[in-house]
């Protein structure tokens, strides 16, 4: 693999085949050669490169829609709920926590299904057609 320098920038090529580029200087061209062999890099730049491949691979994030309460009175219903809920004893919160269904939907939890152990013939059923059967 060598860098040639082309028309509008600089090429990484193997023998008549280009494997890479244009790009615009002749470092970014070598870059990309040390990276097609394989040779290590800086220790930045591997941290750098894990950090985006984490954030590209998790996806966009979730967005949170909160209403807010219009009157006065919804308000200070809100307030009045979060006080009680931060007085509340732990093991009601965590217990409320466990259990809290956030979209409300959900009858049901469905990564639950087969962890009954290896022989168990709950591994075996299809979610789809227990989806199926339910509604």
């Amino acid at each position: 693999m060598t860098v040639i320098e082309a028309g509008g920038g600089w090429l990484v090529v193997d023998g008549d085949a280009t494997l890479a580029g244009p790009f615009s200087t002749n470092a970014e061209a070598w870059r990309a050669v040390d990276r097609l062999e394989g040779s290590p890099i800086s220790p930045a730049e591997k941290r750098a490169d894990w950090i985006a491949s984490k954030i590209l691979s998790a996806g966009l994030a979730p967005t949170r829609v909160e209403t807010k309460p219009k009157s006065k009175k919804g308000k200070r219903q809100a307030k009045r709920m979060k006080r009680a809920a931060a007085k509340a004893p732990k093991w009601l919160r965590t217990g409320a926590a466990a259990t809290f269904d956030p979209q409300g939907n959900r009858a049901y939890r469905e990564w639950q299904l087969g962890t009954f152990g290896a022989a168990s013939p709950v591994r075996r059923v299809d979610p789809a057609e227990y989806l199926k059967g339910k509604a």
